[in-house]
């Protein structure tokens, strides 16, 4: 199948990074620039978000599971 846009490689780079859930380049490469704190602050985030995601899908889990 031919798709005319596709074939750019800016478009095929910027399709591959949305279906595979990855960030830009530049927003990794702006973690290793800020200070070594703020990179401890911002990952202690993404932490404890994911381990609340983590909770919270457990207890749909055992509330779908109890029915």
């Amino acid at each position: 199948m031919y798709i005319p846009w596709f074939t750019k490689p800016e478009t095929e780079k910027k399709v591959l990074q949305a279906v595979n859930l990855a960030p830009s380049e530049d927003l990794v490469e702006k973690l290793t620039e800020i200070h070594p704190m703020r990179q401890i602050f911002w990952a202690s985030i993404i932490q404890v978000s994911v381990f609340g995601f983590m909770l919270f899908a457990f207890w749909a889990i055992n509330v779908g599971l109890k029915t």
